[in-house]
């Protein structure tokens, strides 16, 4: 049965990001929406971050500081400690707008993923809208805007093999599992779209063809094969 005030865990992940990791707890904090469960990983942070956390130990309902493999063991580690009836997650350089009240309206099946709309830091730009699987295939549902319930973040792991870019073969396995994703037409936060993701992964660019006929089938995986094939004559004509 679906609940009208459902357990929202926000999970943040942080390491060595004093700079911005007080932004992000207030944001949390600052929600309209208060049934709220704060779960903090920082990778064993040297430059003062452990300090800001311990300054909002009160607030933060699970606090875990220790090394890690980098952001995606970060992000398991704050699956492995959530509770909430539905999760997501900010980088310590993201903000949670006042979208949680709003978002909670949305969150009627316990076996789907909702997703909203997320700003853009460096130019303010909305990214977002429906996802269809071929505009999967080609861009990610931006995590800072996606609610996974406990259903999906308990029973599946983010890839240790792509540094930047698990999240998108997360989404990838998860349509292929025929988990649906909802679209809820709602801005849910600000994120630092200049961050290790913009420039890439190598390890997931290598796999993507693989990853995609793996989860939407050949069809996908061929016309993506195409449009790179495509994308190199293009090169070289011009």
């Amino acid at each position: 049965m679906h609940s009208s005030n459902p357990t929202i865990s926000v999970g943040i992940v942080v390491y060595n990001g004093v700079a911005h990791i007080r932004s992000a707890l207030d944001s949390v904090l600052k929600q309209t929406y208060k049934n709220i469960e704060l779960v903090v990983v920082d990778g064993g942070s040297e430059d003062g971050t452990q300090n800001v956390l311990n300054e909002y130990a009160q607030h933060i309902s699970v606090l875990v500081c220790e090394p890690d493999k980098g952001i995606y063991d970060a992000m398991n580690k704050v699956s492995s400690l959530a509770t909430g009836d539905w999760l997501i997650f900010l980088g310590c350089d993201d903000v949670l707008l006042d979208s949680l009240s709003s978002i909670a309206i949305f969150l009627a099946r316990p076996d789907t993923v909702y997703y909203g709309d997320v700003i853009k830091r460096s130019s303010g730009q909305v990214y977002g809208g429906r996802f269809s699987k071929y505009r999967l295939m080609r861009h990610n549902i931006c995590h800072q805007a996606l609610f996974y319930p406990k259903s999906v973040y308990k029973k599946y792991s983010y890839s240790l093999d792509y540094p930047w870019l698990a999240d998108h073969a997360y989404n990838f396995k998860l349509v292929g599992d025929a988990i649906p994703f909802v679209y809820a037409g709602v801005t849910v936060s600000i994120f630092n779209d200049e961050g290790g993701s913009a420039f890439g992964d190598a390890n997931f660019t290598r796999d993507q063809i693989k990853l995609i006929r793996a989860s939407l089938g050949n069809m996908y995986a061929l016309i993506e094969r195409l449009r790179r094939i495509g994308g190199k004559l293009l090169k070289r004509l011009v």
